[in-house]
């Protein structure tokens, strides 16, 4: 069969990495792939292995991120081109907003398509139906069953997305010098973590910054923060270059295939892509989510971080920063437990996150719905479409108002006078 993947950007993000490995995997399996997207800095990667066509999925209404704009016509016509042009059998978006351009353009193309939602807390509106529906987490399933009330059966929990075999290829690693020569001190314990600063998880970056400086005491060791770039995190970090001299922690720009420095890591910090990585290495990994210290991946706490995609959402309330300076000090002065707790962290990654296992899953359905599975008819398809844009529209359209109204209401009352409700309903825009 062919198949065309989706996705709305080709950049270094954990979803596009999903696809582009998943597309990888069927292509071995012996099947045909297509890969789109708009370009992006994985996009010479990508076409080393499959053919790449460049196609912007427009997912932004000005400034605020949505699911459908005016410029989507054009966008769901180009994707009906390539879907007739180069036989396409079915189409797998990996993203909400590549899901719904991708669900009309197969509608009106008759061909299947379906859709992996991956963590995060999309979608922020509910989707159309499809044959199934995979996500990455029981989080995930729960919130469409609960919000959106999917059938419990049309939704797949598939963890499996990691090319272990290419993460653990000995050519991948780097030498002392490779390392030297980004700053890296590799004769001293190195904490990694692979971040992009956006979101929430700067509030949690705060918070370990905070744990490392109460952890560092006697335990000279050195902090590096790979792909991404935030002033006021580096600011922050200033302190401790100052307290502990030029080179305390480390921040590098985003880097193609950053995982092979998490192999000379002592501890690995993170959330998602970053932590099964860093446990495919064996390396004692602790996540960091939005309230700071989430949790080590051991086996008293992996079922509670794994039910949250590991992404530190199981954490309610923030962590004190002595309860992870007290975990980091622990694993740097004990080499037993960093072993113990990272061969599990391996063990675990090698059981859950193989793609090798996941393919298997995905490809039949992929089958299924080539052979006919239920999807309903063309029309319920198309009314159940344009019920769902309402509320998008309905928000693209609100958007500009809503945040003219409060930029003249912050100018004159300094957002302190208007109604609560006013305000809510300003923000919800």
């Amino acid at each position: 069969m062919k198949v065309m993947y989706v996705v709305f950007e080709a950049k270094l993000g954990g979803h596009v990495l999903s696809a582009f490995t998943v597309a990888n995997e069927m292509k071995a399996r012996g099947h045909e792939v297509l890969f789109v997207g708009k370009k992006g800095r994985l996009t010479p990667r990508i076409e080393t292995e499959m053919p790449f066509v460049d196609l912007e999925i427009p997912i932004f209404h000005g400034s605020r991120q949505t699911y459908f704009t005016r410029r989507s016509w054009a966008a769901v016509g180009r994707l009906r081109r390539l879907i007739r042009e180069r036989h396409v059998d079915l189409v797998h978006a990996f993203d909400a907003g590549s899901y719904m351009h991708c669900y009309l353009a197969c509608l009106l193309e008759q061909r299947p398509v379906l859709c992996t939602i991956c963590g995060g807390v999309d979608p922020y509106y509910n989707l159309p139906p499809c044959h199934r529906l995979i996500v990455f987490s029981d989080e995930q399933k729960n919130k469409m069953i609960t919000q959106w009330h999917w059938p419990a059966d049309r939704i797949e929990i598939i963890r499996n997305r990691l090319d272990l075999k290419y993460i653990g290829d000995e050519k991948q690693r780097l030498t002392r010098d490779e390392l030297a020569g980004f700053g890296i001190r590799p004769d001293l314990p190195l904490i990694i973590m692979i971040t992009s600063f956006r979101g929430l998880q700067i509030n949690g970056i705060f918070r370990l910054i905070d744990a490392l400086e109460i952890a560092r005491g006697k335990n000279e060791f050195q902090m590096v923060f790979i792909g991404g770039e935030s002033d006021e995190v580096e600011s922050y970090a200033k302190r401790m270059d100052v307290r502990f001299g030029k080179g305390a922690v480390l921040f590098l720009k985003p880097i193609e295939d950053a995982f092979r420095f998490l192999m000379h890591a002592s501890i690995v910090m993170g959330v998602g892509r970053c932590a099964f990585e860093g446990m495919a290495y064996g390396k004692p990994t602790i996540v960091i989510g939005d309230k700071g210290f989430a949790g080590v991946v051991e086996p008293k706490s992996v079922e509670d971080l794994a039910y949250y995609n590991f992404s530190g959402r199981n954490q309610k309330e923030p962590a004190p920063p002595e309860l992870l300076a007290g975990v980091i000090r622990r694993l740097l002065e004990n080499p037993a437990m960093r072993e113990s707790m990272g061969g599990f962290g391996r063990r675990y990654v090698m059981e859950e996150f193989d793609v090798t296992i996941g393919a298997k899953r995905i490809e039949a359905i992929y089958i299924g719905m080539l052979s006919g599975g239920a999807q309903g008819s063309t029309l319920w398809r198309l009314a159940c479409f344009a019920r769902l844009l309402v509320p998008v529209f309905y928000d693209n359209l609100m958007h500009r108002p809503r945040s003219l109204v409060k930029k003249a209401l912050n100018l004159v009352t300094m957002g302190r006078l208007y109604p609560r409700s006013t305000q809510a309903w300003l923000n919800s825009g």
